[in-house]
């Protein structure tokens, strides 16, 4: 039976990685990681470094970070393909996926690409722990009592869209997570400030690596920030709390 794995690693703290993950790093006989230019570092592969022991393969990939519809799908095409050459030797083939392998994640692509074109193989998905799962642990906020709602979503296109975005939250008493922040810190600063949030808003950056930030967001001054940046919004507690 042909078998593959794709696995979480968590944000970026080692210590993260599920026991399944380590343990099927361990019996893994190739240790695939996305890049996103040839021969660049894989942060995946940074994370799982230290279960990647040197009598394991190494097969990186390449995921290009550009909107192409079809340069993307190329990739993926080519990366499925590489995976099953790999399968089809009798190898046992794990391929790393930074944070969880169901949140925007290179992970999901590959294996709808490997459903579709590789029916034959069996893909086992491995979770893993999402970057802002961690920021909250870390800055002690819940992300969600009782019943109350969470929304996870990229940061809008436009400060209109997320006027929306948290006026539809602050009414139904949903916490907000915006991901992929970025150069948008340059207005959404501003916006969080007009709609009197920014006290009410966490930043968090490089989750798990050692140039981690987790503060509140009106101590962040206005700029671009990292790609791997992301906000916490609470803008209401139950009226029940310990």
């Amino acid at each position: 039976m042909k078998v593959l794995t794709i696995t979480g690693v968590g944000p970026g703290d080692p210590s993260l990685l599920t026991l399944a993950a380590v343990d099927a790093i361990q019996e893994s006989t190739v240790v695939s990681y996305p890049v996103s230019t040839w021969g660049g570092e894989s942060l995946a592969a940074k994370i799982a470094s230290k279960w990647i022991t040197k009598d394991k393969k190494k097969l990186p990939l390449h995921f290009p970070m550009v909107d192409d519809q079809n340069t993307l799908q190329s990739a993926w095409r080519v990366a499925g393909d590489e995976l099953m050459k790999m399968v089809e030797k009798g190898e046992r083939v794990i391929f790393l996926a930074q944070g969880d392998i169901s949140i925007f994640s290179t992970g999901s692509y590959l294996s709808k690409e490997l459903e579709k074109y590789h029916p034959e193989c069996v893909v086992n998905l491995i979770p893993g722990v999402t970057s802002f799962s961690a920021a909250a642990a870390k800055s002690r906020l819940p992300l969600a009592f009782k019943e109350e709602q969470l929304l996870v979503l990229p940061v809008p296109d436009s400060s209109e869209e997320l006027k929306v975005v948290l006026s539809n939250a602050a009414s139904k008493k949903r916490v907000v997570v915006l991901l992929k922040l970025g150069k948008k810190w340059e207005w959404v600063k501003p916006l969080l400030q007009e709609l009197d949030l920014i006290k009410k808003s966490i930043f968090a950056e490089r989750i798990g690596f050692s140039a981690q930030q987790i503060l509140r967001a009106s101590d962040l001054p206005a700029g671009t920030r990292p790609y791997f940046s992301l906000l916490l919004i609470r803008q209401s507690w139950p009226l029940i709390m310990p």
